[in-house]
């Protein structure tokens, strides 16, 4: 019982961390909830250039804060509508 709950640790250690590149929040311009982006490759990217011009993935309605965005955890990002 002790070797997998060793095991689960190490492979949730790996996890976590390896991040993406980046988890970013997009907010609307009232600072609600837009979209959540998530990339796993490539450089980090700064969230306000991600969020800069995105817009909701179920009906397409644009974010429009310039840029507007909050941290986000990676169960979190899992929950929240995605970015376009």
């Amino acid at each position: 019982m002790v070797r997998i709950l060793s095991v689960a640790a190490v492979f949730f250690t790996i996890a976590f961390g390896a991040q993406a590149s980046h988890i970013c929040q997009c907010l609307f311009q009232d600072g609600s909830h837009c979209c959540a982006s998530v990339n796993n490759f490539g450089a980090a990217e700064d969230c306000q250039v991600v969020c800069v011009d995105k817009k909701r993935n179920k009906d397409g309605v644009a974010c429009n804060a310039g840029g507007k965005w909050s941290h986000v955890g990676g169960f979190t990002v899992q929950f929240r509508e995605p970015c376009q």
